[in-house]
């Protein structure tokens, strides 16, 4: 069985997913039944654990067969290896922004003689019943390995990262992106970063590289400003926020029929 994400990426065809912050499983048992194309499961900016982002993975399998990404806490090497070892499909190593970043992070990723990774699969090779030859030559190089853009020195970076053997692309950060230019908060008004978004989707795609983004909002006007830039896929708001716009809906809902059978 191939990689589904990877698969996916190849067609073609625009990827829509979304972000996965809350801890409970049923979060990705429930939203698998909708359609995504994959979800991005957060450590970084979550109290998401090792533990937690294995229930997610489950979940997500037998809901849907929906691919999973893991964005790491930070380019290091029990970040890394540890979600790995639960065999995601993707994983996104966050704040990269040198050459030498680049290559500590995919180096984690890959096998020696090619890489650096430590051995010792769990998941990833359903406990041992798989075959760990198998494994290490072919279904452990399957994975999508991505990094994340977010300053203007990762941009000014790109065609060296690009070269790096088995990185397979790149994801956009604006909100971190606008900071380096000194635009924070103002990811979609900011020329600056505007025109470091619009760089980084043209190299990546000059270098034959995918390219995403990642971003909270959830509105038409946003969502469409970044999908202009030419993206390849994007993970677009958080099941948090859908729970809470939805009890606003619920709620809105509930004061209009309340409204009405006071005016009748």
């Amino acid at each position: 069985m191939g990689n589904a994400f990877r698969d996916a990426l190849n067609s073609g065809k625009r990827l829509f997913g979304t972000h996965i912050c809350l801890n409970d499983y049923r979060v990705c048992e429930m939203l698998g039944k909708v359609g995504f194309d994959y979800f991005w499961i957060d450590m970084e900016h979550t109290p998401t654990d090792f533990h937690t982002v294995k229930q997610h993975l489950i979940a997500a399998k037998a809901s849907g067969q929906t691919p999973c990404m893991v964005r790491v806490t930070w380019n290091d090497i029990p970040s890394i290896k540890r979600v790995l070892e639960m065999g995601p499909d993707a994983i996104v190593v966050p704040m990269v922004n040198s050459v030498e970043d680049a290559k500590r992070a995919i180096d984690t990723c890959i096998y020696p003689p090619e890489g650096k990774r430590g051995f010792g699969p769990s998941r990833a090779v359903s406990y041992g019943i798989e075959s760990i030859r198998e494994y290490i030559e072919g279904k452990s190089k399957e994975t999508v390995r991505l990094i994340m853009i977010e300053s203007i020195d990762a941009v000014e970076a790109m065609e060296e990262m690009a070269k790096i053997p088995y990185l397979d692309g790149f994801v956009i950060g604006p909100m971190d992106m606008s900071g380096s230019v000194g635009e924070l908060g103002y990811a979609l008004q900011g020329k600056k970063t505007n025109r470091l978004v619009e760089l980084s989707v043209k190299k990546a795609h000059n270098c034959g590289k995918v390219i995403g983004l990642s971003t909270g909002a959830a509105d038409a006007e946003e969502l469409t400003h970044w999908l202009n830039k030419g993206v390849d896929f994007i993970s677009a708001s958080t099941d948090i926020a859908s729970v809470i716009s939805g009890g606003y809906r619920v709620l809105e809902t509930m004061q209009e029929c309340s409204k009405k059978l006071s005016e009748d």
